[in-house]
């Protein structure tokens, strides 16, 4: 599947080729596994989703992007910085990343 986005005044089109297939495995196991560990009293606070984008017009030839679910804003930070540490603890640990 393909995205379309309108930019600007001039409304220019850009079209990223998308696979949502990996968007929905990804969702469905998050929910999974929330339901699964954590009972009925437990909320979710906030999401990001983050994402590496390649591209030969980025500078770099990459670049992240995220997006902050509603009211996550004040929190993102945060979370992000918890997710970063849990990778650097994989790698430390041997473990692949």
């Amino acid at each position: 599947m393909s995205g379309v986005r309108t930019t600007g005044k001039r409304e220019a089109r850009r079209h990223m080729a998308i696979e949502l297939s990996l968007f929905n495995n990804s969702v469905t196991t998050l929910v999974d596994h929330l339901t699964s560990y954590y009972g009925e009293e437990a909320e979710l606070e906030t999401y990001v989703i983050c994402a590496r984008v390649k591209s030969p017009r980025i500078p770099g030839g990459s670049g992240i992007n995220w997006i902050v679910g509603p009211n996550g804003h004040e929190r993102a930070g945060g979370l992000l910085r918890e997710v970063l540490k849990a990778v650097k603890g994989d790698r430390d640990e041997g473990g692949r990343s």
